[in-house]
């Protein structure tokens, strides 16, 4: 039979097809009562039945897998697809609405806390007006005390004097009286020394002067009282004192013709020998005969013998008043012993308190700096190492303050009388702000050099002398920052200020921490805090050691360092501490930094 010939399709070549050979396909007889499906009536299409030929086993039911065979599976399509789509979109909803959240979160975090800063800064402002307030309530108090005591006073010597003049024995005696019951009442003691203290203020009552620096005594000897005049003098009154041009209680009881008292006087000690201003001795201005001859008849080695008595009741007196001293003075000075301890104690728990919150600030740094999502907890730390070191600045405050007060009594019992009035009580030559300039960069006077040290600024009420300082082109190392008690920053302060000739300012605060930063500054080469208060370090062997050649470079060479740039080399330390330490301060050149009013 000849092949069948395939009418060519249009575009395409015509192909004769061999004949194929057909295979019976099997007709599966359906279960009783079950209907074929559409598919299974579907007759099959030349690929398929090709495709059904070659996976019929003969024997093997349809849709069967023969055993030990797999079924092939299809490839599996990544499709995206709308339930995808829409998942993405919720997905991104949802995330920009949690970080939505946790902005807002963050944000009223944010607010809260700068809320909170700023009540807290509120509440430390009323709290420090508060106790300036209170501080200056209380300045006032002792004022007002201080002037009312000093008013009473004065109204007791006006008494005193008016009582001795007129006679009037029993308001003497009363008077006396109150001044011992002042004492009682300031609680001064019956010991020895409460007793030479007592006995004192009694004879400062006793010998008390007026405008004219006329005692009581000598108002009596005026007034004519021969038994007010043994009465003071009984109670230790000097029969010599110098009044009124000179003259003394027997001159004014003889020129008032007063003949009882003279006698008084004489039997007493009081000396016919001296001279008034005007020239004349008790004897010739004596306005009657009577006194007269009793002072050309008396004899005078009588007066020279009771003067001798005198002398001695005078100097007991005054060994009294200096054992009465030297007690005082070792007592406090047992005090300052002990308020010393606690003052270190203090000052060393401050410089701890400095280290730590410095230390918690770099940990924060550095934990932000690395990613640390808990920021919260490192910051938590600051503020609690900020709390510990206020507390620790409270009670340094008030160890200060107790060592302040106690170094005020010791030295006001170092002083005696009106030199005390004009002794300075606090350490250094007073500057002021303005002069700061001439004073300290530019020397007006050398009077920095020629002392040879080097200045110790004392700044107790601010920071107006560091940031004048700070701001210069000066090498400024603070003592309590661990970063600027580096060796290395050391080491580069110092040499940069000897190259470029400038200052360098280590600023102590209010910390006496001057033996651990000489430790620090040792640490870089041997000796070198020694070298810089001695000035040996300007000596060219003494600073090339500092050089690093390897992190200096070039301009640190030693051709490039000159005698001129050293000798402006300056070393200036700068303390809060109203008292510096005895040995910083006699190291140094102190300067005490005063505001203008």
């Amino acid at each position: 039979m000849p092949p069948k010939t395939v009418k060519k399709p249009a575009g395409g070549p015509v192909v004769s097809k061999a004949p194929t050979k057909t295979v019976a396909k099997k007709t599966v007889t359906p279960k009783t009562g079950a209907k074929p499906t559409a598919k299974e009536t579907k007759p099959a299409t030349k690929a398929g039945a090709k495709a059904a030929t070659a996976a019929t086993v003969p024997g093997a039911k349809k849709g069967t897998v023969p055993k030990g065979k797999s079924a092939p599976e299809k490839a599996k399509q990544n499709i995206w697809t709308k339930e995808d789509d829409a998942a993405r979109k919720i997905q991104t909803e949802i995330r920009r609405f949690l970080s939505k959240k946790i902005l807002q979160k963050k944000r009223k975090e944010k607010e809260e806390y700068e809320e909170l800063m700023e009540k807290l800064e509120k509440e430390a402002y009323v709290t420090m007006i508060k106790m300036q307030q209170e501080e200056l309530d209380r300045e006032m108090e002792k004022e007002d005390q201080e002037r009312r005591e000093r008013q009473a006073m004065l109204k007791r010597r006006k008494r005193m004097l008016e009582a001795a003049f007129d006679g009037e024995n029993e308001e003497i005696l009363t008077i006396l009286k109150e001044v011992e019951e002042i004492d009682d009442k300031n609680n001064v003691g019956n010991d020895t020394i409460g007793e030479s203290l007592r006995a004192k203020h009694q004879l400062n009552m006793i010998e008390c002067e007026d405008a004219n620096n006329n005692t009581p005594l000598s108002e009596a000897a005026n007034g004519g009282s021969a038994d007010t005049i043994k009465l003071l003098l009984e109670q230790g009154a000097d029969p010599n004192t110098i009044g009124q041009f000179n003259r003394t209680p027997l001159y004014r009881a003889a020129f008032a013709g007063h003949t009882d008292a003279c006698k008084v006087l004489l039997e007493h000690g009081a000396d016919p020998r001296i001279y008034a201003s005007d020239g004349q001795k008790p004897q010739e201005i004596a306005s009657i005969p009577v006194i007269t001859e009793i002072l050309e008849a008396w004899d005078i080695s009588q007066t020279e013998s009771l003067l001798e008595k005198v002398e001695e009741v005078k100097q007991k007196r005054k060994e009294d008043d200096q054992k009465r001293r030297q007690a005082e003075m070792e007592k406090i000075e047992f005090q300052i012993a002990e308020a010393q301890k606690e003052y270190d104690a203090a000052q060393k728990s401050l410089n701890s308190a400095y280290c730590e919150r410095e230390k918690r600030i770099l940990e924060h740094d550095l934990a932000v700096h690395s990613g640390f999502e808990k920021t919260d907890i490192t910051e938590q730390t600051i503020h609690d190492a900020e709390f510990d070191l206020e507390t620790a600045k409270l009670n340094f405050e008030k160890a200060q303050q107790k060592l302040t007060g106690l170094r005020l009594v010791l030295r006001e019992q170092k002083m005696s009388g009106r030199e005390a009035s004009g002794e300075e009580t606090e350490p250094g030559i007073k500057v002021n702000l303005k002069e700061l300039d001439d004073v300290l960069i530019k020397d007006v006077g050398n009077k920095i050099k020629d002392s040879g040290k080097w200045p110790l600024l004392i700044e107790a009420g601010g920071e107006r002398a560091a940031t004048f300082l700070r701001y210069r082109d000066t090498n400024y190392l603070n003592a309590i920052s661990p970063g600027d008690m580096e060796p290395d920053r050391i080491r580069r302060a110092v040499i940069g200020a000897i190259r470029y000739g400038k200052p360098v300012v280590v600023d102590m605060m209010e910390v006496d921490m001057f033996q651990l930063v000489s430790d620090r500054f040792n640490e870089v080469i041997p000796k070198l805090m020694d070298m810089i208060m001695d000035k040996s370090i300007m000596q060219e062997d003494n600073y090339m050691p500092l050089v690093n050649k390897d992190l200096d470079g070039a301009e640190y060479d030693q051709m490039r360092f000159n005698d001129q740039q050293t000798e402006k080399f300056n070393f200036i330390i700068i303390t809060k501490n109203r008292y510096p330490p005895e040995a910083l301060l006699d190291m140094t050149y102190p300067l005490r930094i005063v505001v203008p009013v």
